[in-house]
């Protein structure tokens, strides 16, 4: 997934200066280079936040399956679904 974003962030930036040398209004980079750092600002905070669902959901999986299996009462499994966000 990193090459990937590199490789995107490189195709955009080469473009973003290709059509600024062209002219093309409202895309010069002199004055636009923080749209790239608002741009990895965005993706590094869209990433914790998957990141951080993701493992809530694993959490939960776990705590279910300990549920199911009877390892843990009811109790004991809304407690830590309480608790899952936090470990």
């Amino acid at each position: 997934m990193k090459k990937l974003w590199f490789g995107a962030v490189i195709i955009i930036l080469g473009l973003w200066i290709w059509l600024s040398a062209l002219g093309v209004p409202y895309i010069a980079f002199s004055k636009n280079w923080p749209l790239l750092l608002v741009a990895l600002g965005v993706y590094i905070i869209v990433r914790r936040v998957r990141k951080t669902a993701r493992r809530r959901r694993r959490s939960a999986r776990v705590i279910i399956d300990k549920l199911e299996k009877g390892g843990i009462n009811v109790e004991e499994a809304i407690n830590k679904m309480k608790g899952a966000g936090n470990e």
